[in-house]
């Protein structure tokens, strides 16, 4: 199991509470979300925003605004896969 440094463990607890009070459930799958929140984490280091990592960006905020977590995809992805891309 990978190690995350303490700002992304503390930015899993927070998406999990913000996901949870609006009806959302993170993967139940701990070690790979933590991996994408350390995605997440790194891409608004980098960009000043969380932008998804699952997508490619333009590191241009007004042209991710659709991909900046959570992304516009995210319901249409729940919907036909049952979690996001």
């Amino acid at each position: 199991m990978a190690e995350y440094p303490a700002e992304v463990l503390e930015l899993y607890r927070k998406l999990q509470e913000d996901a949870e009070s609006a009806g959302y459930h993170l993967n139940p799958d701990r070690e790979f979300t933590l991996m994408l929140v350390d995605g997440l984490y790194r891409n608004r280091e980098r960009y000043g925003y969380m932008l998804c990592p699952c997508r490619l960006g333009e590191g241009d905020r007004e042209k991710d605004l659709d991909i900046i977590c959570p992304c516009d995809y995210r319901d249409a992805d729940l919907d036909e896969y049952g979690q996001c891309y």
